[in-house]
């Protein structure tokens, strides 16, 4: 592995570990936007694809889907997929997110925003 992919798949390691409440709170300005939103990390680094997977996450999507949305604004997949895994064992998204800061009418707003009843996805077990 390269230098630079080590030290991103590091930062990322350090997101989870260290910057829980940043991660949160990005994504509770996507719950609490209006209209088209734009997500984008310092220089359009790495923090943008993971910042949308917790969203996606957080909205109802699977694992797989969010992922695979999340993926194109990712330079790194490997390091994405990584941090899930760490947030993962930590719990699980809707635990680490809710640990952070982000409360349950943010999840109920990720939901009607990115899901709705047309997606299928059930409102989950939030409350």
């Amino acid at each position: 592995m390269n230098r630079q992919a080590t030290e991103q798949e590091s930062g990322y390691a350090d997101l989870v570990a260290h910057r829980g409440r940043e991660l949160a709170g990005a994504v509770a300005v996507l719950a609490e936007g209006e209209g088209p939103l734009l997500v984008h990390g310092p220089g359009g680094e790495h923090q943008s694809g993971l910042v949308l997977a917790l969203a996606l996450l957080a909205a109802g999507l699977t694992h797989d889907d969010a992922v695979a949305a999340a993926l194109p604004a990712e330079a790194r997949p490997d390091a994405l997929i990584q941090a899930l895994a760490a947030i993962g064992a930590l719990g699980g998204t809707e635990p680490y997110l809710l640990r952070h800061g982000l409360m349950v009418s943010h999840f109920h707003a990720l939901r009607e925003r990115f899901a709705g009843d047309e997606a299928g996805l059930a409102a989950g077990d939030v409350s």
